[in-house]
């Protein structure tokens, strides 16, 4: 029986002596995902407050969320992603999630936290195995935010297609406000071009399209168009425009002024994400008629953005 005992006493000493010697004073731990979506959106969303609930779990005080066991507190907002304060139970680990590009369209997600190992070799044994469940959290958070990423919408809260443009063949006229135009002054300008249309005898096709562009501080250029179904001649107020048959980003938004602004600013970063460059300008094309329809909140917009 004693020799049993020598024996596992033996055993232990050595397993405990593999593992001084074995595992590192400072324990890294490290997970990746590859996510099929554009890095500079991923950061946004990385970033963006309103969206940390989505990625990390249930809202558990400032800046903090519960995720199973863990509480996840955003600590600091870096260049290239984020520090992450994990705790569990008594126990915080500071951790560093970055965002690295691979290409326009595919990203690396890094989680990586280091453990301090005291020389303690039955400590150590601890620290490994509490290692050991911080990787399986943290690759478990990391396909949750590789879920939620990789769906174009949640990056850039609208929907964008890409197409070609079908209403080639455009009547417009433009005017300079000292102010925002007002929906009267913008009705104003389409009511010019149907008057022209009508006189002409062509038709509509489309709906009318609207941009306002700022000019100086306090001045502003708002150009209309509407589509039609053959050419006719321009006057001096009116023009006819053909448009390239090439390709557009599309996308319908529902709300008033703010989220027609919010979509074209999503659209912009879509664009300069993925690289593409605008050979014209952006323009809403407005399927709600805003003087008979007074609430904002109904109002359809699609927005269209020629790229190349």
């Amino acid at each position: 029986m004693k020799k049993w005992l020598i024996v596992l006493l033996v055993l232990m000493a050595l397993f405990l002596l593999t593992a001084y010697i074995v595992i590192p004073s400072e324990l890294t731990v490290s997970a990746n995902v590859l996510i099929k979506a554009n890095a500079d959106g991923a950061y946004r969303c990385l970033i963006d407050e309103n969206k940390w609930e989505k990625l990390f779990g249930e809202k558990a005080g400032l800046n903090g969320f519960k995720n199973n066991s863990n509480t996840l507190v955003m600590n600091k907002k870096l260049s290239d992603g984020a520090e992450v304060l994990i705790k569990d139970n008594d126990n915080e680990i500071l951790s560093t999630l970055k965002i690295l590009r691979i290409n326009k369209d595919s990203s690396l997600l890094n989680w990586s936290a280091s453990l301090e190992n005291r020389s303690n070799p039955i400590t150590k044994i601890q620290q490994y195995f509490k290692g050991i469940a911080l990787k399986k959290n943290i690759t478990a958070l990391l396909d949750i935010m590789k879920n939620f990423l990789e769906k174009q919408k949640n990056v850039y809260d609208i929907t964008i297609k890409k197409t070609t443009v079908k209403d080639t063949l455009l009547v417009s006229t433009k005017s300079i406000f000292d102010h925002y135009p007002s929906i009267e002054n913008v009705y104003g300008l389409f009511e010019d071009l149907r008057n022209y249309i009508t006189a002409n005898g062509v038709n509509e096709t489309g709906y009318p399209m609207l941009n306002v562009t700022s000019i100086g501080s306090a001045s502003f250029s708002a150009r209309v168009a509407i589509p039609i179904n053959r050419p006719v001649s321009s006057n001096n107020n009116i023009e006819i425009k053909r448009m390239v048959p090439g390709n557009i980003l599309v996308t319908e938004v529902k709300g008033g002024p703010y989220t027609v602004a919010k979509a074209f600013e999503n659209l912009e970063h879509f664009k300069e994400d993925y690289g593409f460059t605008s050979p014209a300008i952006p323009f809403e094309s407005l399927v709600t008629n805003r003087l008979k329809e007074k609430d904002t909140t109904n109002w359809i917009t699609k927005i269209y953005y020629p790229i190349y």
